[in-house]
């Protein structure tokens, strides 16, 4: 007969167990893959996890918020609800802009979702004649990598000037996207009194008129013909105040009046606009970003070098300097987990050498790069990138990867050392394992797949995951049985049966000392006792279940790693002049180093002021510091007026009663004191001035959008709403741990309802007519846009500043009527006072208010805090206000995750029975290599409360994850008892023997999993704590579980295999094909 060693077999496992070259020729085609992919893999924080949304946006310059609601918005909304794959529509009526994002359902075509909102509003033929085009945009998610700061020069054009040219070189070396923050965009004003114009009896549209039809550039067609032909043109656009001062208002025979000496003309950025100060002088902001298929680094690598080439070439006086690096973190956050890696990876190589020969032990652990290296590969191929998240699992696949190759090179060597043949014992261990193999591995595959099926927000950040781990696990099977058998067999051959060294043998003998003396005695007392192992395996889960039904493990469902940035927000009522902004602003400041002094720390690596402006994008940072300030903390106060962007960037707001102040503090590595704990101690000492009608402390958070309570709540009158809202803000502001609570619905300036009276009516005079030479005289007259270089800027004609702000001009304006008379106004019209809103929002097509805050994790929790609104407060409101509350943010991401979540355990736990069913032929095996599962979420929740740790959503992936994992050893076991007892061996003994002789199997693939964990359980940076809840799961569930199942699980398959004896007496099979007892 032919031996294996001389004959191969012809499949595939044979050819490359047989060839020379052949598992060196995949291994370095694997491994130059892995080289390609790393080349081209994207690095960044999180992985991408931007929605499809579409935006819709109508500008209505000088309407109120509910006028946009009423006369855009809604027939609007009405028109988008019909538009496929709608998942959520939102919206907000600001005065003078609508916005309507349209949120779509997950694999919605992106282009298609465009095409139909588009269609929509071009449908919608009833927008106010004073609105501007709709503009329908796909929203583009764009990611931070730094921020750059320019200051110097007093004159705000030489810093446009040196901005646009500093943005044209970044985008020319590389940089994707430049925004600019302090760049306001221009107009020429031109203003004239209502005096002036009752003199000439000329209104302002008659004057924007004059200036539209003399100041413009015009083709006029082609004359002549062949070479003669000449071109027509007019240039007469004006472009600058003085062109435009020369323009004619009145031209008759014997006198002209130019514009310039009736009205003033000037250049000033528009009303509204973003403009910033550090230390009373102008600067301007870039934010650099870089698109979503982007690399943070090699971004930061292009800044730093145009940094380096431009610094020595700036002019005198001008500053650059760069501020919130972005890139700084996530290179500082990826180099600690590889840190982690690093460690993990050597536990599992010392582990490997601990139980296996140095030979063999070298070949699994090559396994490691090899799969590693192909699971980049598979990575880069599905359009992921290097992050957090992707970095993480390949540390959790640490252990995993080297599952298979150890079954297969354990199983391997003690045939070798039982004396078979090297080609023999290779190529046995590969064929002998790979039935189990390849069990434990769809197992695995079949525990992380529904993962891979969970929406939202969470779920696009943590699909990596299970990607991951499904790539570690077929590159590992891969190298398991086509590359490691060969490079068994050589070194097989190089070890010619020689006895072991001297360490190695002594390992050995303690190995099998422990083995034979301890746990084997162990095992049978454990079968001898089933009843007590049974009951101490009840009393586990119980204690477990009494963890958690006796509040000692809380659940919090995204911890996010705690931010260096902190934003005080202030918004005063409507009207309040920016000296009172800017004086409190102050005081805020002051509180700021008072509080730094107190707790006797240095914290604030840098803080900014910014005036008009709230919300949580980071103000700049000057380069000049503070020497006289303690610990020369705070690098400058820059003032913003003009705008606002609210918690979530969401809603923009304008007006001088405005301000934030931004707070940058060191590295949290760097301190002892937490960020809830500086927030309070800084809200103790500020005082809050009349006049006040908004003030909050947040935290800037990575990872998903939200704060950490959003409570949306829904009726259909607006003041009804605001009051409920203050009364659920004021509630929360009660519960311990909660802070920085505020509303979305805030109260705008006090509005003036006009009605006609009968004389107006009988002058022909109708309501918007009225409306429109009003907003005319008090927001101006768009004339024309002209392109000044990059800018472009607006010709306004308007009253003069002092007459818009003043209630008495009112008195003053005159009003045109059909006739072609001026009359008074205050002959036409009569007023009433209401309050208004600066913004409106809805939901669904709902008049909503959003209340949201931020939770101190040290006292409370975010569903601890749910759950008290939801059992006294949100009731209360409902029946007092008749409105409807719902839980959005994070709270939504959490429902949706975790009802998903529900559906992949049933999915997960059927794939795996399944798996086993197939394997095993029978229906019983299945369940009692399954039993071990609930015993691993016994040791995850232990763990849990050992460490410290909440319960959170990354807990719940490790569980998923381990569900496949522990189920592995179980294969393992059974499947060695399974043959034992084909080979005749008697119940008992074949229980016993398979337990002692896969001991080193199931300690060395639980061992090394755990291993490469262990470096990030005992990680204190508290940029990584997010990531520990799943490691502990994994961890502290594994390691309990493989206890259970060396002793557990031959306890279970001695009671199925009595069951089923008795089954087979009391009901003896009619059929010779009736399946045996071990079968069954």
């Amino acid at each position: 007969m032919t031996s294996p060693d001389q004959q191969p077999r012809s499949d595939l496992l044979g050819i490359f167990a047989h060839h020379k070259v052949a598992a060196n020729l995949l291994m370095l085609m694997m491994l130059l893959a892995g080289v390609f992919a790393l080349d081209r893999l994207n690095i960044q924080f999180f992985p991408n996890f931007a929605l499809d949304i579409v935006t819709v946006r109508v500008v209505w310059t000088g309407a109120s918020a509910e006028d946009v609601e009423t006369g855009i918005t809604e027939p609007l909304e009405q028109r988008l609800k019909n538009v496929d794959n709608l998942r959520k529509m939102t919206s907000t009526s600001a005065q003078g802009v609508s916005s309507i994002t349209l949120e779509f359902e997950e694999g919605t075509d992106p282009v298609i979702a465009l095409d139909q909102a588009k269609q929509q509003v071009d449908e919608f033929r009833n927008l106010p004649l004073d609105a501007e085009e709709p503009q329908v945009t796909h929203a583009v998610n764009y990611e931070a990598v730094a921020r750059l700061l320019i200051t110097g020069p007093d004159n705000v054009a030489e810093l446009r000037e040196l901005a646009h040219e500093f943005e044209t070189e970044l985008l020319r070396r590389g940089i994707d996207r430049i925004t600019f923050n302090g760049r306001p965009e221009e107009e020429i004003a031109i203003e004239i009194g209502t005096s002036m114009l009752q003199q000439l009896n000329l209104s302002l549209d008659d004057i924007a008129e004059r200036v539209a039809a003399l100041s413009r550039d015009l083709p006029a067609g082609t004359v002549g013909d062949g070479e003669a032909a000449r071109e027509l043109r007019s240039l007469d656009q004006r472009r600058d105040p003085s062109g435009f001062a020369r323009l004619p208002v009145v031209s008759e025979d014997d006198y002209r009046i130019d514009l310039g000496s009736v009205a003033r003309i000037e250049r000033q950025p528009r009303p509204g606009g973003v403009t910033l100060s550090v230390a009373d002088k102008p600067a301007v902001e870039l934010l650099l970003q870089r698109a979503e298929t982007g690399d943070s680094l090699e971004a930061a690598r292009v800044l730093e070098q145009w940094l380096q080439d431009t610094r020595p070439t700036l002019p005198q006086g001008v500053n650059v300097r760069v501020y919130d690096e972005s890139w700084q973190l996530i290179k500082q956050r990826i180099m600690l987990l590889l840190k982690n890696g690093l460690g993990g990876l050597v536990l599992v190589v010392g582990i490997l050498y601990l139980f296996l020969t140095a030979r063999v032990a070298f070949w699994v652990a090559v396994g490691i790069p090899v799969s590693f290296m192909a699971t980049l590969a598979i990575l880069y191929a599905a359009g992921d990138s290097i992050n957090m998240i992707s970095l993480f699992a390949l540390i959790m696949a640490l252990g995993i990867i080297v599952d298979d190759a150890i079954v297969v090179g354990e199983d391997a060597l003690a045939h070798y050392q039982a004396g078979e043949a090297p080609l023999l014992a290779a190529e046995g261990g590969a064929r002998r394992m790979l039935a189990p193999v390849m069990a434990s591995s769809l197992t695995t595959v079949a525990a992380f797949l529904p993962l891979m099926l969970v929406g939202g927000i969470i779920g696009k950040i943590l699909f990596t995951i299970p990607l991951v781990i499904i790539a570690v696990i077929l590159a590992s099977v891969v190298e398991s049985f086509l590359v490691l058998p060969g490079h068994l067999r050589h070194s097989f051959v190089k070890l010619h049966h020689a006895p072991a060294s001297g360490l190695r043998a002594r390992l050995d003998r303690r190995f099998e000392h422990f083995r034979e003396r301890m746990f084997r005695p162990f095992v049978s007392a454990a079968l001898d006792n089933r009843a007590a192992t049974l009951a101490t395996a009840v009393a586990l889960l119980l204690f477990a279940a009494g963890l958690r039904a006796g509040g000692y493990l809380n659940f919090t469902f995204f911890p996010s790693p705690e931010s260096q940035v902190l934003y005080a927000n202030v918004a005063f009522v409507a009207g309040t002049p920016r000296e009172r902004v800017d004086a409190f602003l102050v005081h805020l400041e002051q509180t700021l180093y008072d509080t730094e002094a107190a707790l006797g720390e240095r914290l604030v690596a840098g803080q900014a002021a910014l005036h008009g402006k709230t919300g949580t994008e980071p103000a700049p940072l000057d380069e000049a510091l503070d020497t006289d300030r303690i610990g020369r903390l705070l690098s400058t106060v820059v003032a913003r007026h003009g705008s606002s962007v609210n918690a979530q960037a969401q809603l923009e707001r304008s007006g001088d009663q405005l301000g934030a102040l931004m707070v940058e503090l060191v590295p949290s590595e760097q301190r002892s004191v937490r960020n809830p704990q500086f927030i309070r101690a800084w809200q103790e000492r500020v005082a809050l001035p009349a006049g006040l009608e908004h003030f909050t402390i947040s935290v800037r958070q990575p990872g998903p959008p939200g704060r950490d309570v959003n409570v949306r709540l829904t009726g259909r009158d607006a003041l009804t709403l605001k009051q409920a809202a203050l009364d659920l803000g004021s509630s929360l502001e009660t519960i311990p741990g909660v802070f920085g609570v505020e509303d979305d619905m805030p109260f705008g300036r006090e509005q003036l309802i006009y009605e006609l009276t009968p004389a107006g009516e009988a002058l022909g005079l109708t309501t918007a007519e009225l409306g429109r030479q009003l907003r005319t005289a008090f927001e101006g007259r768009l004339v024309q846009i002209f392109q000044d270089g990059p800018d472009e800027v607006e010709v306004r004609v308007q009253l003069p500043e002092q007459e818009r702000n003043l209630l008495s001009t009112l008195g003053h304006v005159n009003i045109r009527v059909a006739s072609g008379d001026s009359v008074p106004l205050t002959s036409v019209a009569r007023w009433r006072a209401q309050q208004g809103f600066q913004a409106v929002r809805h939901a669904e097509g709902l008049l909503a208010v959003e209340v949201s805050g931020e939770v101190d994790a040290s006292v409370s929790n975010a569903n601890r805090v749910l759950a008290a609104l939801e059992q006294r407060v949100l009731p209360d409101l409902e029946s007092r206000y008749g409105v409807t509350y719902s839980f959005e943010g994070r709270a939504a991401d959490q429902a949706e995750t975790i009802g998903d979540m529900k559906h992949g355990v049933l999915l997960g736990l059927t794939l795996i029975y399944l798996v086993l069913a197939w394997v095993f032929a029978s229906y019983g095996w299945p369940l009692v290599v399954m039993a071990v599962i609930p015993f691993g979420v016994v040791g995850a929740l232990i763990g849990h409360w050992v460490m410290g740790l909440d319960i959170t959503i990354l807990s719940l992936f490790g569980l998923f994850g381990l569900s496949g994992i522990v189920v592995n050893d179980s294969i393992i076991l059974v499947s060695f008892y399974k043959r034992l007892r084909e080979s005749g061996l008697a119940l008992r003994e074949a229980l016993v023997e398979a337990a002692c002789q896969r001991l080193r199997a199931v300690l060395l693939t639980s061992l090394t999993t755990i291993a490469g964990l262990t470096p990030l359980l005992f990680e204190t940076s508290l940029q990584a704590q997010f990531l520990i809840p799943m490691a502990t799961s994994i961890a502290f569930g594994l390691a309990f579980a493989t206890a259970l199942v060396l002793v557990l699980v031959p306890v279970l398959l001695s009671l199925h295999e009595d069951a089923h004896d008795w089954l087979k007496r009391r009901w003896p099979p009619n059929t010779p094909d009736a399946l045996d007892t071990a079968g069954t």
